[in-house]
């Protein structure tokens, strides 16, 4: 049997306008998601796309228990949101809070419905705080660089971090730290064995105060007896000098005894004008004044060495504070002979 072709005009010019209906509305519908994309859902920076999540997360937590509110926010989502930055452009999909919202609005049991709302306003949330860290790495990225600019100047150069070895001495401190803490903290649970440290520590510091005061006046009083001499020194002949340290070693005290043996000495060679009376002179330079007189050198080459020998006795018995004895006390007595002092 043939076929008529004027059967067949009816439907192919149905399928043509159909053709021709669809493909306009198709590209009217792009075109217009393009349009929402370039003007709702397209942010130049993380900050306000963050700002929108967060709006979108609180419209969701306030109707989580109303359906239809949730389904009108559902529907108002873009399919995504694009972010352009200067360095990248982004692209997120907002399906998985559209599904989200989809499963509470088909959810009958009204508490299991808000639920599951909370649940995409917590993902909206958790994404703005995503999209918050984002923006502030890279706003400090920015301020390192300018930092790290800055301190590359030269006045800066000098400029350097903590060294090894203070980075180990802070290690230490710390450890010590944390080991007295420790210390204190177990001696907390004992109060016998506190209050017993702690008298322990008042004593210490009680006998180390003592000593420290024991130690100053004794070496005060050193200073005032070596000090004390001089007063009188101008007064003495060297034969009371002679005479005090022949009674001074009559009593045993041999070290008072060489003191006076030496100044009796001192006092021969400015009575016979080998040296100028003066006090502030130290044993050394009255050694140093004998050397350089040549007049006295030259009648008594023994003079310098006699003097020497009896101001080292002097530094180590009287300065030194070392035990002196008779023997020591016979040579004093022989050095000062050979300076010219008549003893007998």
């Amino acid at each position: 049997m043939p076929i008529r072709l004027s059967c067949f005009l009816p439907l192919l010019l149905l399928l043509f306008l159909g053709a021709v209906v669809h493909c306009p509305a198709g590209a009217a519908q792009q075109d217009s998601s393009r349009h929402a994309r370039a003007t709702g859902n397209v942010y130049s920076d993380a900050a306000p796309f963050a700002a929108e999540l967060q709006r979108i997360g609180s419209a969701i937590a306030k109707e989580k228990a109303n359906v239809n509110g949730l389904g009108s926010l559902r529907k108002n989502l873009p399919p995504d949101w694009e972010i352009s930055t200067s360095e990248r452009r982004y692209l997120v999909s907002a399906e998985p809070l559209r599904g989200l919202l989809g499963n509470a609005e088909r959810e009958k049991n009204v508490e299991k419905a808000a639920a599951k709302a909370k649940e995409a306003a917590d993902w909206a949330f958790d994404l703005a705080n995503q999209v918050n860290a984002y923006a502030g790495a890279r706003s400090t990225r920015g301020a390192r660089a300018e930092l790290d600019r800055i301190l590359s100047r030269r006045e800066f150069g000098s400029v350097q971090g903590p060294t090894r070895w203070d980075l180990l001495r802070q290690r230490i401190n710390r450890w010590i730290e944390k080991l007295i803490l420790r210390f204190f903290e177990r001696m907390g649970r004992h109060p016998v064995s506190a209050r017993i440290l702690l008298w322990s520590m008042v004593v210490a510091t009680v006998v180390w105060l003592a000593v420290t005061l024991f130690r100053y006046w004794t070496r005060r009083a050193a200073l005032e007896e070596l000090q004390a001499p001089d007063s009188v020194a101008f007064v003495r002949t060297w034969q009371e000098w002679i005479h005090a340290a022949r009674e001074a070693a009559a009593q045993g005290d041999f070290r008072e005894a060489i003191h006076s043996t030496y100044w009796a000495g001192i006092s021969y060679l400015e009575d016979s004008e080998v040296v100028r009376k003066d006090r502030a002179r130290t044993p050394r330079e009255y050694v140093r004044l004998v050397s350089n007189s040549t007049p006295f050198a030259v009648s008594r080459r023994g003079t310098r060495e006699a003097l020497s020998a009896l101001t080292l006795a002097l530094e180590q018995v009287w300065y030194g504070r070392q035990v002196a004895s008779s023997e020591d006390f016979a040579h004093a007595m022989q050095q000062v002979e050979a300076l010219g002092c008549q003893l007998q």
